[in-house]
């Protein structure tokens, strides 16, 4: 055993051999300090070690973690399975998600996937267009050549299509026109689209600019047999019914309203709805009147016979008085027949006639009613804490207003149009509180998924220390000394045995007692065997005093 003249005259430990020193320390202390401990404080020692080492294991997880950002999303098998090729070739990492319709890649190699992806061309729409024929086919025949053709301007179709505001991608099929010697057996060009759209419709004659498009494209294909199809199955998107026209109108009407009457009462104070009655049966309607009062020689004809005197057979009956270049004896005057005229009128007389023949078309407006509401006259704006003033219109604004709402929409008194013009304060002019500090993170917190997210993995981990780690721990009775009910009792300032004032002392149980003899006597064999290294030991407590 090392006497204290040769400790004396040992010099310090330095280096290497200084934390040696200071590791055996640690260990001789851990071990005094395991064999103290009961069976049930040891369990909760492993206990508390165990929650330690799962909370570094999964804070090391958390933070050494890949984080994906995703690349392409939505994708088609065939795009999917060339992207991954692609990926592959630049030897990037990938992550493909279970329906295989998205790619994810690390965020640092984020910016280098893009790149790749578009030297490559990007991601097709799942068909490709004339870039087919950028390879020679030396082998087709010509009917390969045609079915290339076709599956070509199928692909370029769905590009420009998908190229639309409110189409997110297109599906377009063909049927191309076959021309034959025999009427019977020649098929005119069809086309099919299937649309899948962003929004809810497609814009007025949107559809109609589809068609067209489609049947440009195609040789002898016209726009009635273009036939357009919503991906979802809830849309026709044919000509517009009776019910969509009546909306559409609806709403140009309330638009114009408040396009109208916002100048006056300032932007956001205006709230019109219109509601418009049709009649959706077509009528045909055909009249004729007469005027009695007024009539029209229509034909008129007038013929007139003249007849003069004749002269009549007179004298001795016989030749000589009948014979030609006779002269007549005197006792024999001649006699002649009396003039005679004849007249004749013939006339066509009309009365006034009007034949009036009307169609209407179905949609015709039978009532319109318009209900706007506008919000009170804004006096003084809210400033430093102060709530705005608002002020109710007047009567004679309002009625400017409903003058002017009428005239914008066509207003028709004989119709029995309703047009309602009403001053209510809106919810906007009452007067909200500031923000706390408090909501104003929370509403930060909500608005930002990856604080959320931090949030709550740092609430668990003070859940894992205060509920599992620190009871774990003072069960196994590492905060101090515990008294005779559990509590801890306050260690002594200088690291004797003093006992504090008003506190009685404790008598150590039997049990006690040999276990303190037992390690005494662990610690004196322990210096017997191997007194260079309790002679360190000694030395590190010496100088970390």
């Amino acid at each position: 055993m090392a006497t204290g003249t040769q400790l004396e005259m040992s010099p310090p430990p330095t280096g290497r051999a200084q934390w040696s020193g200071k590791l055996g320390a640690l260990k001789t202390r851990a071990v005094l300090r395991w064999a103290e401990m009961e069976p049930r404080q040891r369990f909760w020692t492993v206990a508390a070690a165990v929650l330690l080492a799962g909370l570094a294991g999964f804070l090391a997880w958390y933070g050494l973690r890949t984080d994906w950002r995703v690349l392409y999303t939505g994708l088609d098998a065939d795009d999917a399975r060339q992207m991954e090729q692609t990926l592959a070739a630049a030897q990037i990492p990938f992550d493909v998600d279970p329906a295989g319709s998205a790619i994810r890649v690390p965020a640092p190699d984020l910016d280098k996937a893009r790149l790749a992806a578009a030297a490559k061309g990007g991601v097709k729409s799942g068909r490709m267009g004339f870039e087919i024929f950028d390879k020679p086919n030396w082998v087709g025949s010509e009917f390969d050549e045609q079915v290339n053709y076709q599956r070509a301007l199928e692909g370029e179709l769905e590009r420009t299509i998908g190229t639309l505001s409110d189409v997110e991608s297109a599906r377009v099929h063909l049927v191309m026109m076959h021309d034959s010697l025999f009427r019977d057996q020649e098929r005119p060009a069809k086309a099919s689209v299937v649309l899948k759209l962003r929004h809810a419709a497609l814009a007025d004659g949107e559809a109609d600019s589809i068609r067209n498009l489609v049947a440009g494209a195609v040789d002898g294909l016209t726009p009635d047999r273009v036939i357009l199809v919503d991906a979802a199955g809830h849309l026709p998107l044919g000509p517009k019914t009776p019910e969509a026209l009546r909306l559409s109108a609806e709403q140009a009407l309330e638009d114009k309203l408040i396009a109208t009457l916002e100048p006056v009462t300032g932007p956001g104070n205006v709230r019109a709805s219109v509601t418009l009655d049709y009649d959706p049966t077509a009528t045909e309607t055909t009249a004729e009147t007469y005027d009695p009062s007024q009539t029209a020689t229509l034909t008129m004809q007038r013929t007139s016979e003249t007849a003069g005197a004749q002269p009549v057979p007179s004298g001795v009956p016989g030749t000589a008085s009948n014979a030609p270049n006779t002269q007549a004896l005197p006792v024999y005057p001649k006699v002649a027949t009396q003039p005679e005229t004849a007249q004749s009128e013939s006339g066509t007389y009309g009365v006034s006639k009007i034949t009036r023949h009307s169609i209407e078309n179905p949609g015709r407006i039978d009532r319109l009613t318009a209900a706007i509401v506008v919000n009170d006259r804004l006096i003084q704006p809210a400033a430093l804490g102060k709530p705005a003033v608002w002020q109710p219109r007047s009567a004679a604004e309002l009625r400017n207003l409903t003058a002017l709402a009428q005239a914008a929409i066509g207003y028709n008194g004989t119709r029995g149009d309703v047009v309602t013009v009403e001053d209510l304060a809106f919810s906007g002019n009452r007067f909200e509180s500031p923000v706390s500090p408090v909501e104003q993170a929370l509403n930060r917190a909500e608005n930002s998924p990856v604080l959320v997210k931090y949030a709550a993995l740092l609430a668990a981990i003070l859940l894992v220390l205060a509920f599992g780690v620190r009871p774990a721990l003072k069960r196994a009775g590492l905060g101090g000394p515990a008294g005779p009910e559990g509590k801890e009792l306050p260690a002594p300032a200088d690291g004797g045995e003093e006992i504090p004032e008003g506190a009685e002392p404790l008598e150590l149980e039997p049990i006690g007692k040999t276990r303190a003899q037992e390690l005494f006597e662990q610690v004196t064999e322990q210096m017997r065997r191997d007194p260079a290294q309790s002679s360190r030991l000694l030395q590190s407590w010496i100088h970390s005093d």
